[in-house]
């Protein structure tokens, strides 16, 4: 089966003029930092002017990554106008729950043709969101608008360590205005091209569902791996979760009408992998803490995982799915259950047909066909088999 993300060539791309970015937590700087390194001119927004002050003038960002020196030339402000003046790539790296307010100042200050992507992770709570439809209700209907995720320690990135993301823009497809379709591959292969520099590989796919579910759903298995490591249930049982895990991310993937193939990436698997088996995750540790009793903090940096976990429900409820992993958290969050109880439950429950590894069905939700299916290229993949078949 062909992988869902795909390479668009890069050459040698004009740079974006500016690239902005939205939120100067670990995140937000860490892409800031790669993208700099790859010589864009980036600028970050933050609430609290000392902080700007701090990136601007010192190179340091003292709240979220006090022991570490930034790339230099860096410019933060915390004047949203400023830092949204001319920028064609935009990422959204602000906490998800604050993100639609954010989305709602900026929508006014964006360029028409900027790529704005969710570099958040997680479902809004009320309405029950992804973070690229959060954008695009309260952005411009005909934007440029997607996801980026995977396997993301802030600390590695500013450092320069290697590291592989995957970018979900739906504009890619052919079906698009030719217009809008040239954009987006312009200012997508200019943000690969930095981002290599830079040393983050970025895979790009149209699929920003794929990529969005894989960033949603892994923070929630991460506490239940989290879960069985503090209960002390052992490998396997780790193993077990990852896997039914990889099942409800399949499920919820095809009922929003993405294509499971793109869990198979650095969004996907990769950031799954990263979440759940380091001890470094703060979603493994909440997990830890539920496992000893303890209640989940409400100011904890981590609350996102536990806040997807519940707003994941709302969605469960309109398309009819049954989540495993995210219902055995919720019942230890709700103290309805102990971690040790929830778990048996989840991992003793026979698996129902829709659980096993058929062939998925196409779903009834599907709004896009697979970039291999595209008129053009279903008649090359055919010669190319036909001729390897000779």
């Amino acid at each position: 089966m062909q992988h869902a993300v795909h390479s668009y060539p890069v050459g040698h791309p004009p740079r974006p003029a500016a690239v902005a970015v939205l939120g100067a937590g670990a995140w937000g700087t860490a892409l800031a930092c790669a993208l700099r390194r790859g010589g864009l001119a980036v600028r970050l927004w933050a609430r609290r002017p000392d902080l700007c002050h701090a990136i601007t003038t010192q190179a340091r960002n003292p709240r979220h990554l006090p022991d570490l020196d930034l790339v230099a030339g860096l410019q933060a402000s915390s004047h949203l106008a400023d830092v949204l003046a001319g920028a064609e790539a935009v990422f959204m790296a602000v906490p998800s729950a604050a993100l639609r307010d954010v989305a709602r100042a900026a929508a006014p200050l964006l360029a028409r043709r900027a790529v704005v992507l969710a570099a958040c992770k997680g479902i809004e709570r009320d309405s029950g969101a992804l973070m690229a439809q959060v954008l695009q209700q309260e952005l411009r209907p005909d934007g440029l608008i997607g996801a980026i995720g995977g396997p993301s320690f802030a600390h590695e990135v500013v450092r320069g360590q290697p590291a592989v993301l995957t970018l979900g823009l739906p504009a890619l497809r052919l079906r698009q205005a030719v217009d809008v379709q040239r954009q987006a591959q312009r200012v997508t292969a200019a943000l690969r091209a930095a981002f290599a520099t830079g040393g983050v590989q970025l895979e790009v796919t149209d699929d920003a569902i794929g990529v969005q579910v894989g960033g949603a759903l892994k923070n929630i298995i991460a506490i239940a791996c989290g879960m069985a490591l503090g209960s002390e249930a052992g490998e396997n049982a780790r193993a077990a979760i990852l896997t039914r895990g990889l099942q409800d991310m399949r499920a919820l993937t095809l009922a929003l009408g993405g294509r499971p193939d793109t869990l198979l990436s650095s969004a996907g698997a990769g950031d799954l992998f990263l979440t759940a088996a380091s001890a470094q995750s703060r979603n493994t540790r909440l997990g830890m803490r539920l496992a000893r009793g303890e209640m989940a903090l409400q100011g904890d940096e981590l609350a996102e995982g536990a806040v997807s976990c519940l707003a994941v429900q709302s969605l469960e409820r309109r398309l009819g799915l049954r989540l495993a992993v995210a219902a055995a958290v919720r019942d230890v969050l709700a103290r309805r259950q102990t971690a040790a109880q929830a778990l048996r439950h989840l991992l003793g429950a026979p698996q129902t047909p829709d659980d096993m590894l058929s062939p998925p069905a196409v779903s009834a939700l599907q709004t896009h066909r697979p970039l291999r299916e595209t008129p053009g290229r279903r008649a090359s993949v055919s010669r190319l088999a036909a001729r390897q078949s000779q």
